[in-house]
């Protein structure tokens, strides 16, 4: 049994190229992350069938939105696909952050640093990993979308093509973006990264 899943980081919002959102700042889409949204969705074109996974972020409840109402589609908030927690990094403007040596080893060693909050790159990887596989058990052949972050994207590819989380540089995924994977009894498929909808 095969599903289809498509990774979809939410859409530009508010404040996002000068701040570290995290969970703390919960900002809605941009102007233009609303077009990105919607561009998305017609973009995936997804099933009535399509089960919609989304974070409990803001941004990401308002990307898996527009989603949704193209299929009427059902939608399932789960913490297990939530924005990486950056502690107290959360709220920081990228300036600020630029002068903290934690900050500056968590980008330099990503493989080996946690957060201040302490999750690590390899805790973002077990919690999504796991959730996917509880998914595919109780929704067997069921297309999904799941609308999420950056890392966790990130994470998740990076363990499906068998790469060390220290290369995570070189996996851009950027907002609006749709990577997509099939997830089988023989392994995972990875078919594209980083797919972006024409606006």
């Amino acid at each position: 049994m095969t599903n289809e899943l498509v990774l979809v980081r939410h859409a530009t919002c508010a404040r996002m190229d000068e701040m570290l959102l995290g969970r703390t700042v919960d900002a809605p889409l941009a102007e233009i992350g609303l077009r990105e949204a919607e561009a998305m969705a017609h973009a995936l074109d997804p099933h009535h069938e399509t089960l919609i996974v989304v974070s409990p972020r803001r941004r990401a409840q308002q990307t898996a939105s527009a989603i949704a109402a193209r299929c009427q589609g059902e939608l399932l908030t789960s913490a297990a696909i939530d924005e990486l927690d950056f502690g107290h990094w959360s709220g920081q403007t990228f300036s600020e952050l630029a002068h903290d040596p934690a900050w500056r080893r968590w980008n330099e060693q990503r493989n080996l640093a946690a957060t201040p909050a302490g999750e690590r790159i390899s805790d973002v990887q077990a919690r999504v990993l796991d959730h996917l596989q509880r998914l595919c058990q109780a929704f067997p052949g069921r297309p999904m979308v799941l609308v999420t972050h950056a890392e966790v994207i990130r994470a998740a590819l990076l363990h499906w093509l068998q790469a060390p989380v220290a290369a995570y540089r070189r996996l851009a995924i950027s907002p609006a973006s749709m990577s997509r994977v099939s997830l089988s009894d023989w392994g995972p498929c990875v078919d594209s990264i980083n797919l972006r909808a024409p606006l």
